[in-house]
């Protein structure tokens, strides 16, 4: 009778994951990740990523996000 508990915690998961709702739309933009060296402990390191679409398409295409005057 100890398996019931996590028997119980799966169910539970299983059900939260199949409930989800589906994503309806994605733009076009990627996200890359870049290795760095490691900053010494006690120090921060930010970086700043900002892109800007200054002529871009301006209906819904495929699903797809306009990207006109677009900010990420």
């Amino acid at each position: 009778m100890r398996r019931r508990p996590a028997l119980i915690l799966f169910l539970a998961f299983a059900a939260f994951l199949f409930a989800a709702p589906r994503a309806a739309a994605q733009n076009n933009y990627e996200i890359q990740v870049y290795g760095y060296d490691m900053v010494e402990p006690g120090h921060t390191m930010v970086e700043l990523h900002s892109n800007f679409t200054i002529d871009g398409s301006k209906q819904i295409t495929d699903g797809l996000y306009p990207t006109n005057h677009a900010e990420h």
